[in-house]
């Protein structure tokens, strides 16, 4: 693996999981405007459904790796407001971007991240406290502290916004490191080092590095 590769890996991980992997149980998953409540509930409720999976008996051995993947990303796929999170990576690079060009790093983008499989185990025994949630009409805000049993407590704080009356994820920090901008700026350097098209080659070749990988692990 290049050092550029692997920082975009890295980035893309970061990204994904809420910086230093710790959004990785905790993405929000989609409920309808009927139901939905405050999105402080949302992240409670998630939490706790993605704990059920982690602390899960039955999945406990290494060869349900990737059926716990499986059933985290079917949680919190639908929550994450792809094409918003694509638009806030590419930032300036975004509007000089073809229509076809825009449509096919969202494709891209959404594919690699539902492949990204990186489970902390320490999660499992983390504390979520919820401390404050700020609505400012389509947008919120909710923060608050992962508490580890031996590690550092981990600030975190969700940006979410309606959508067709529905909460979509759509940026996340932790130690309060964004994970948008932290990616911004990783693919910023590809496309200055190479181009638009590079960062796109770049992310097919780490999906189909996932893909065989995780035919391997079957």
């Amino acid at each position: 693996m290049s050092s550029k590769e692997g920082l975009l890996s890295q980035a893309v991980a970061m990204a994904y999981f809420g910086c230093a992997v710790i959004i990785i149980v905790y993405w929000l998953f989609a409920m309808s405007a009927a139901d939905a409540g405050e999105p402080l509930d949302l992240v409670k409720s998630t939490h706790e459904r993605f704990l059920q999976v982690l602390q899960d008996p039955m999945l406990q051995s290494k060869d349900k790796e990737i059926e716990i993947n499986d059933r985290l990303r079917d949680i919190r796929m639908p929550l994450i407001d792809i094409d918003e999170m694509a638009k806030r990576v590419l930032a300036k690079h975004w509007t000089p971007l073809t229509t076809a060009e825009q449509k096919e790093f969202i494709e891209v983008f959404r594919a690699y991240l539902e492949l990204l499989n990186y489970i902390p185990a320490r999660f499992a025994s983390a504390t979520l406290v919820l401390e404050r949630e700020k609505i400012e009409r389509e947008f919120a805000e909710v923060e608050g502290y992962f508490y580890f049993p031996a590690a550092r407590n981990a600030p975190v704080v969700y940006k979410l916004h309606l959508v067709d009356g529905k909460w979509k994820l759509y940026d996340s920090s932790g130690w309060g490191v964004s994970s948008v901008e932290n990616l911004r700026a990783q693919f910023d350097r590809v496309i200055a080092k190479s181009s638009f098209q590079g960062l796109i080659k770049l992310l097919r070749e780490k999906k189909e590095t996932m893909e065989k990988r995780r035919a391997t692990e079957k």
